[in-house]
Order: structure tokens, then sequence, then C-alpha cells
């Protein structure tokens, strides 16, 4: 089943995943685990997307292929008998958050969803906004992921969006270090995966999966790597420090680029190395973790609530600290890499899958 933009109106007890989303990234994978873990419980759910750009998004394939329902918000707005035309040229709507507070405004006027769920700091700060000046019984929560503390225009708003966070029913924080930066009393929640397609890896790979961007390390990354010339490491994954990374020419780093299956990716995977300066907690890790890779990472964000040291993967100060665990794993025998394995995935089951979080997620949208 292709699933295209959504044409049905909002049903009774419906929940939104707002978010402005072009690249994709750690948010939008949360959403989609969301959005999936939501339908999961049987509870009406689509995911809202702020903008519509000339060139799609890269979650709109993904939605499309998890069969998760999405919607414009401009399309939220139209006429029924105009919005619910596939076949319809629409023009980009990447508006100014004061015309997409207006919009959005209108849309829960006229669908009345139980709840919308912000994700990013656009998003965040134009549901508050939309929801407060509306009446009616819509929820407004934000969950906060970002670890790092922006720089420019982006740092105004995310001081915006945390000194807004009073006007949200409920503010969620993927990590105690995020959640002590908000004025409110929030929730520290576990991010989350599904269990049901996670195919144990047996890949052999040291790897690095996400954004090359300052925060994420990827430099730090081939740092490591140097200290090891004997075994090779790959780099999953684009973004601005792309080209610096290339230039560094190292001959044991394979730099493999963004991928649009990273579930055949996670095949040849067989330890995933975190080397972010900034993190929430990441959903590469869980991703790994489900599938049995066990990580070696940089003790940032809530990763050490993540990793029992050398029972499902390490966390450590620095990068001689990688270094000698990394040694260990070389020095691990078969079996003890597999009871690693196996740690990794009980892990996830436990506390960080679908069943273990989104029912107290359900829970706040109700309260």
């Amino acid at each position: 089943m292709i699933c295209k933009p959504a044409n049905n109106p909002t049903t009774p007890n419906e929940v939104w995943l707002l978010l402005d989303s072009f690249t994709f990234g750690g948010i939008e994978t949360h959403v989609i685990e969301l959005a999936r873990g939501i339908a999961d419980f049987n509870v009406p759910v689509k995911v809202v997307l702020l903008s519509q750009f000339s060139t799609p998004s890269a979650i709109v394939a993904k939605l499309e292929q998890a069969s998760i329902a999405f919607h414009y918000l401009a399309d939220l707005t139209r006429p029924k008998n105009l919005a619910s035309q596939p076949n319809v040229t629409k023009a980009p709507s990447n508006h100014s958050i004061a015309q997409q507070c207006w919009q959005l405004r209108r849309a829960i006027k006229k669908h009345q969803p139980m709840a919308i769920h912000a994700h990013g700091y656009k998003a965040s700060i134009i549901s508050k906004l939309a929801v407060k000046t509306v009446p009616g019984l819509t929820q407004q929560i934000t969950t906060y992921h970002a670890g790092e503390v922006p720089s420019g225009k982006v740092r105004l708003y995310d001081a915006l969006d945390r000194y807004s966070s009073p006007l949200s029913k409920h503010s969620l924080c993927v990590s105690p270090q995020i959640q002590a930066r908000l004025p409110v009393k929030s929730h520290c929640l576990n991010n989350f995966v599904g269990m049901q397609s996670a195919i144990k890896s047996q890949g052999k790979q040291l790897a690095f999966v996400g954004r090359l961007s300052h925060e994420k390390g990827p430099d730090s990354f081939l740092d490591l790597a140097m200290l090891h010339p004997e075994h090779s490491f790959y780099v999953y994954g684009d973004g601005p420090m792309q080209e610096e990374l290339a230039q560094r020419a190292l001959h044991n780093v394979h730099l493999l680029g963004f991928s649009n299956d990273m579930h055949q990716c996670w095949q040849n995977i067989g330890l995933l190395i975190i080397t972010s300066r900034f993190e929430g907690l990441p959903m590469t890790a869980l991703e790994a973790m489900s599938r049995g890779i066990p990580v070696l990472a940089l003790n940032v964000g809530a990763l050490e609530k993540l990793i029992d040291q050398a029972s499902n993967g390490w966390v450590v100060d620095d990068i001689t600290a990688l270094s000698q665990c990394l040694q260990q794993w070389f020095e691990m025998t078969t079996p003890e890499k597999e009871h690693m394995a196996n740690n990794a995935i009980n892990t996830i089951e436990q506390h960080y899958s679908t069943q273990a979080v989104v029912p107290k997620i359900l829970s706040l949208y109700q309260s």
C-alpha cells in the first residue's frame, strides 16, 4: 500500500504530529516511530508538515513507505473538494511563522484534533500560539530533542521555544540535560523504536551513522580511525563537514554518504561509534541496539542512561578512552560479542521500545 497525502477529514480523537522538515534526521526518525506506535494502539494519527517545498521533503518518501497518513498544513485549510484532488498541482507552501500560525488556527477550528504534538522549535512555537488562541479541547504537547545550544538566529528561536514552554499542556524531553534547560516542570521520556522490523545484524563494520556536522563529531570519528590504521571504519551520512572529512583522505575510512535504506546498511554494522559533542538520546543508538549492535559512545546526553558499561556497549569521556574500549572489542571472542549483542536487544525491548514508551505518551494526550 502506498500512502498518499491523506484525503479524509480528521477523525475523532486524532493526534497530529507536527514538524517542519526538509532533510532527514533524528527528529524525523522519531516522528515516524511515534506515528507507527500510536497507530499500533488504534489511535488515529497523521503527520502534519508545516511547509511544502518544490523538492519534496526527505520524510515524505519514508511516510509513504511506512503507509503513514500525512498532510501539508496548507491542505488542511483548503476546501474539501480541492484538498482531496491528488492530481491538482499545488504551489510550494513555505510561509512565515505568522502565516503558518494563522493556517494552523484555521485547521484546528475546522478539524478539532485531540492533540497536536510538535517536534522542532518552529512547529513548537507555532502550535503553542495557535492552540492557545483557539477555544476548544485540543491539547498542545512539545518534545524537545536538541541537546546542543544553537548559535545565530536559531539560538533566538530556541530560547523562544523553551521560555514559551508554559503554554504547552505537557513538555517532553529526551534527556535530563535537555530537561534542565526548561523553565517548567516537564517529563523526561525515553526515545523509542519499534522492534517489529529490527533484524539482528551479523555485520562487522565499525560505523558512524548520522549527519556530518560539528555537533555530531564526525571529525572525532576520523581521529579514532587514525589510532587504529589496521582496521577499516565506515561513515554513513552527509552534511556540511563532508568535504572537510573527504580532504583528510584517511586510507582506512570509507565515506559512504546518505542512504535511503538504512535497514540494509544496519546489516553490515557490528559496532556503532558515537562521537557527538551534543546529543539528547540519539535514535541511531536505539536503532543499532534493537538490531543487536552494541554502542561505543562519548558521554553526552542520555547515553550513560542507555548504555550499561561493558554489558551492551561503552560510554566514555574522551577519544583515548574510546580507543581503549575499541581495543577491548577487537580482543573479545565471538561468544562474548554475541552476549553483548543480546544485552543490547534486551535493553531496547524492556525500556526503549514502542510497547514500553508509547502508552505513557498516549496517557499525556488524554490527561
